[in-house]
């Protein structure tokens, strides 16, 4: 009973602690690290392991041939998955959370005279939930690409992981489009601003306050396109109601062919 006791908290305590520290410290170096999330790190990567091992070795009765087969496969889908994950979880929360704390955060919480300081780990873990937010209230919403495009890859799945999709129609638009919402505002207010002469403090707040003042412009505009089309829409419908009716063919019969006069001549 004794030996079953060490055993279990052998394999179930110590040895995924002893990987989760070591694993830990890959990335933090000797930065103190509770120990939970060591555990539950080093109980990970045990359950991985022995989940490969238990695949490794059901594969072996069929050949080595398939067994490389098998192993090519799982690792250009892992290569895919990671390269993708390292887009959609990581570049894109971040530059969404570094957005959001320029439009947001910093103007409201950070005085004029002060400089404000990012930090990539908040920004991205902010951008996280904003990421999940968006995804979840386009999934909801009416019928666009986006919304088209992130039930295509969430219908393929991870086994059928279409990489050049991926990039083409979900990462590559959204990236460009944050990349040139924090761009387009930081080459006006330094670009632009100081050709104008202006002193420095207007600068600064020029500077500080464009990301803010450009987004309100944009659902300004947004929402006038919006109105207009609707006003639009119900022109239409108005006028279709009231003077459409006497250009509606009623009771027509389209001949099948022409009724022609043909002389006949006989021949004696």
């Amino acid at each position: 009973m004794c030996m079953t006791l060490l055993l279990a908290s052998l394999f179930c305590l110590t040895l995924p602690v002893c990987v989760g520290r070591w694993l830990m410290s890959l990335w933090m170096g000797s930065a103190v690290v509770h120990e939970l999330y060591t555990a539950a790190s080093g109980l990970y990567v045990c359950w991985v392991s022995i989940r490969a091992a238990t695949v490794l070795l059901s594969w072996m009765p069929q050949g080595r041939t398939v067994i490389m087969i098998k192993v090519h496969e799982w690792t250009l889908m892992i290569v895919k998955t990671v390269v993708v994950a390292a887009m959609l979880a990581g570049v894109i929360p971040l530059l969404l959370g570094l957005l959001f704390d320029l439009i947001i955060v910093a103007p409201l919480r950070v005085p004029l005279d002060q400089t404000p300081l990012f930090y990539p780990w908040q920004d991205w873990a902010l951008g996280v939930l904003h990421a999940k937010i968006i995804a979840a209230i386009t999934l909801m919403g009416p019928q666009w690409w986006l919304k088209t495009v992130i039930e295509q890859v969430y219908a393929n799945g991870i086994r059928n992981i279409d990489l050049h999709f991926i990039v083409r129609r979900l990462a590559a638009p959204v990236i460009c489009l944050l990349l040139l919402s924090l761009c387009l505002p930081y080459s006006i207010s330094k670009g632009l601003t100081p050709l104008l002469g202006v002193q420095p403090e207007m600068q600064t707040l020029v500077e500080r306050r464009i990301y803010p003042f450009l987004l309100m412009v944009v659902i300004l505009l947004a929402i006038l396109t919006f109105q207009i089309r609707q006003f639009k829409r119900l022109y239409e419908h108005i006028k279709n109601d009231k003077y459409l009716v006497g250009q509606r063919l009623v009771n027509y019969e389209r001949k099948s062919g022409r009724s022609s006069s043909t002389p006949h001549t006989t021949s004696s």
